[in-house]
């Protein structure tokens, strides 16, 4: 099997001065999850499935059951798993631009039939449900699609998924909602899931987006059935995700609130930021305001593209930020609004100060 590199994730390792490429919120530091680490806990797997306590947690704040919910390393691993359980060669796979690549490119490299639908950015970025409606045909095998969304920040509406879930339905496809961004919704309510009032909907997620990345655990969320395949699939491939991980998880949900409060104090005040900085640069810039998560995604006209902008700022001024081609839409930026205090100006300073240059 070959598969396309995957460009961000490669690119998110160049070393810079500024770093405002990634989409996560200022990581915490393990004292603060757990400060009285157990150093006499023992080095081992685990479950395989997730421990009782953890499995318990992650259902209480989905409103399900334990037996909906499989432990993953990371989100990542939840969409793999997915993925490789879900999907063969010839299927039709039906997935939302812009957006992160991850599962979309597996897909390809399984030999899936790909096809898009589109974000309109002129509407906040919000679904073309006509479009969907064409894309999605009798016997698609999979839709996906990212809520919160990454790399714009948008929130499916209450209706807009209710729309979702009926063209699934009528497909007979299943529905994967990647949900990493739970818990960096600016209302404060979470993003709606299509599992369990679709039954063939799923949905994956992780700690990550609350302030931790290294612990690595995710989930998959879905009918037991389907968990129970998905465990059958794991088996393969990693077989056991972090013991040590899922404690230091188990902590983090169990003081969810205090973080999610934490974080999005963080992303308001950058997005004050962002706010002021894009208005008085409107000659260039223009952006929707994110609904959640810990981006922006603005647009530009400058007459060069994305990836070749952000060589230039790493080149010259030392600032990473992300290309829009790298989600799959040319002349925009994703711009990190997670970032700790003062490191979002910095990096629009030396932004401002190229782009002045290229004028």
């Amino acid at each position: 099997m070959r598969i396309k590199p995957f460009r961000l994730e490669r690119w998110l390792l160049e070393r810079a001065e500024i770093d405002l490429g990634g989409g996560g919120v200022t990581k915490l530091r393990l004292r603060d999850v757990v400060p009285d680490f157990k150093l006499d806990q023992p080095m081992k797997y685990g479950r395989t499935d997730g421990s009782d306590e953890f499995k318990g947690l992650v259902a209480e704040w989905y409103g399900v059951e334990a037996e909906n919910v499989l432990i993953t390393s990371g989100t990542s691993e939840a969409n793999l798993i997915l993925n490789l359980t879900l999907l063969e060669r010839g299927d039709r796979y039906v997935t939302e631009n812009p957006q992160y690549e991850q599962t979309t490119r597996f897909a390809e490299a399984l030999g899936c039939t790909v096809s898009e639908f589109q974000l309109v950015e002129e509407n906040q970025w919000r679904p073309n449900l006509e479009e969907f409606k064409e894309r999605v045909a009798k016997g698609t095998r999979v839709v996906f699609l990212d809520n919160p969304n990454n790399p714009t920040g948008a929130v499916l509406s209450k209706a807009e998924l209710n729309s979702i879930v009926d063209v699934a339905e009528d497909a007979c496809a299943w529905l994967h909602c990647d949900n990493a961004l739970r818990g960096s919704e600016l209302t404060g309510k979470p993003a709606l899931t299509p599992y369990p009032s679709y039954e063939n909907g799923i949905t994956t997620g992780s700690i990550s987006k609350l302030g931790a990345t290294s612990p690595r655990i995710g989930w998959i969320i879905g009918d037991p059935g389907l968990i129970r395949r998905c465990w059958e699939m794991k088996d393969y491939t990693t077989l056991g995700h972090s013991g040590i991980g899922e404690y230091m998880a188990s902590a983090l949900l169990a003081k969810r609130s205090q973080l999610v409060k934490r974080n999005l104090e963080i992303s308001e005040a950058n997005l004050k930021t962002m706010d002021a900085w894009v208005k008085s640069h409107g000659d260039v810039f223009r952006w929707r305001r994110p609904e959640a998560g810990f981006t922006g995604f603005p647009s530009y006209n400058l007459g060069v593209g994305s990836e070749e902008l952000c060589r230039g700022l790493l080149r010259d001024k030392g600032l990473l930020l992300s290309p829009g081609s790298f989600f799959g839409v040319d002349s925009h930026l994703r711009i990190n609004t997670g970032s700790a205090p003062g490191v979002l100006e910095e990096g629009l300073k030396r932004l401002a100060s190229y782009v002045e240059g290229l004028q």
